[in-house]
């Protein structure tokens, strides 16, 4: 697992808001997999992604959606080797809300380790709207 901090943070335009990369993490996601299909390693990943979008609603998969339509189609290939997750916060707040604090919102894909997971992130970031898909934080005193 490789994670990534900076002191100097990252930014990313998401919509009308600049958000900044506070943490970006890769892993394997097949590391422990002794045995199994391409069809079965999506089902397990989608249970993964399940689970983590019930326990945080402010979580984003990219093509979501392509990787549910494929495991309902049994697809014999298998997902990208890494998974990446990327955790943004922004200084935006909702309209109405008078407490102090910040919106964050977290992203997972799936990727080559070949590829650029900023370069990527940045791709996936683009035609997202922030105010719709980040949560309020408030600050803990």
């Amino acid at each position: 697992m490789i994670q990534t901090r900076n002191d100097e943070l990252r930014g990313y335009q998401v919509g009308a808001v600049r958000a900044e990369l506070r943490t970006l993490t890769t892993s394997d996601n097949r590391e422990g997999l002794l045995e199994g299909t391409p069809h079965l390693h999506r089902r397990m990943n989608l249970f993964r992604i399940d689970k983590a979008m019930t326990g945080t609603a402010q979580v984003y998969v990219h093509d979501l959606d392509g990787i549910r339509a494929d495991a309902e189609e049994q697809v014999d290939e298998w997902l990208p080797r890494e998974t990446v997750h990327a955790r943004l916060t922004s200084g935006w707040t909702p309209e109405g809300i008078a407490e102090y604090g910040h919106t964050e919102l977290s992203v997972m894909w799936f990727q080559s380790p070949a590829q650029d997971p900023f370069a990527r992130l940045a791709t996936i970031l683009d035609p997202l709207d922030w105010t719709s898909l980040a949560r309020f934080v408030p600050f803990e005193d």
